[in-house]
């Protein structure tokens, strides 16, 4: 017992409250080897914990859902579970493909290097997220964290348990030029970022939505709403979202509606973990049309079911992207 009220209050010791908003400077988070950098996910997460019950008890009953609130702390204990020692798996593969591929060698304890990284880090989750929205199949990683119809502090906690598999590849391409021992704190802070940005209690934060992803973008970004769909993928900058043209303000004339645009409607953790693999990677290639014809026939529009935008049919528009192809008009086939 001792131990455990040791370990809270190292946790909530303010000074670690910093790394939920990137305040940390070059000089104390380079570390000369991956070995010594801490797990900043540990205090984060004793943090947001805290933060949850406070949001909880101080904001109108509305915004919580306790079936939904404990369906989303045990997405959060899932995902920190599959978690390779604790920390995500591109930190694990990560040494391995930089020391075999990188092209560049970039000081290891210049803090250039880590402001370069800020920005390259945040640009390759811009990528991988939008991926695991765009790309088909893929969303199956990321669509429980969207699956609450609810959009407060404990949706960030809602994480999908094997999305880091999805990520992986779009971490791995920092490996040519960024060390290890600055990506991987990088690749800590980007995410814990992200933990306030599930608010709806902070307001429109006026001159920094131009350069960072705020909870009004990211509220954009959960929304169901024709307007929301396919919007806001930064991490903690929102400038790739104004150059890729995915960017949409909040509008103050629409409420949003939160959650997928076909509800889940279940808490089952598993159900709500994996039932889209089978729904988008083979339901969606089965489905028939009134007169009972297949809508996807052949094996080849199978794969395009599978592999395309999600939002995906016969004569839905798609332009490339990066690797993958993304709907034209992202707001087709959305209900008002």
């Amino acid at each position: 017992m001792s131990n455990l009220l040791y370990k809270l209050s190292s946790d909530l010791n303010p000074l670690n409250l910093r790394y939920l908003f990137y305040l940390v400077t070059p000089n104390e988070t380079i570390y000369p080897t991956v070995e010594e950098i801490p797990n900043f996910l540990e205090p984060a997460t004793t943090w947001m914990l805290l933060l949850v019950v406070l949001e909880y008890l101080l904001l109108d009953e509305k915004k919580y859902a306790f079936n939904d609130t404990v369906t989303s702390i045990n997405a959060g204990i899932l995902s920190l579970l599959m978690k390779v020692g604790g920390r995500y798996l591109s930190a694990s593969f990560y040494p391995m493909v930089y020391d075999r591929l990188h092209i560049i060698d970039l000081p290891k304890d210049s803090a250039a290097t880590w402001i370069l990284c800020f920005f390259t880090q945040d640009l390759a989750y811009y990528l991988g997220h939008r991926a695991i929205h765009e790309a088909g199949v893929f969303w199956s990683f990321h669509q429980m964290h969207h699956s609450s119809e609810y959009y407060n502090l404990s949706t960030a906690l809602r994480q999908g348990a094997i999305q880091d598999v999805a990520m992986l590849f779009f971490d791995l391409l920092q490996a040519v030029a960024i060390p290890t021992n600055i990506f991987v704190v990088h690749r800590y802070l980007n995410l814990i970022y992200q933990f306030w940005l599930h608010s709806n209690a902070v307001p429109y934060l006026g001159p920094l939505e131009y350069f960072f992803n705020t909870p009004s973008s990211h509220r954009v970004h959960h929304g169901r709403n024709a307007y929301c769909i396919d919007r806001n993928y930064g991490g903690t900058l929102i400038i790739w979202d104004r150059l890729f043209g995915t960017y949409e303000p909040e509008r103050k004339d629409e409420e949003i509606a939160y959650g997928l645009v076909t509800p889940v409607a279940s808490f089952n953790q598993l159900w709500c973990q994996f039932f889209e693999f089978k729904a988008i990677g083979y339901d969606k290639g089965q489905m028939r049309n009134e007169k009972n014809e297949e809508i996807f026939p052949g094996r080849w529009n199978k794969v395009k079911a599978a592999l395309w935008p999600p939002g995906y049919f016969p004569g839905v528009r798609t332009k490339p992207f990066f690797l993958w192809l993304c709907m034209e008009d992202n707001t087709e086939g959305i209900p008002e």
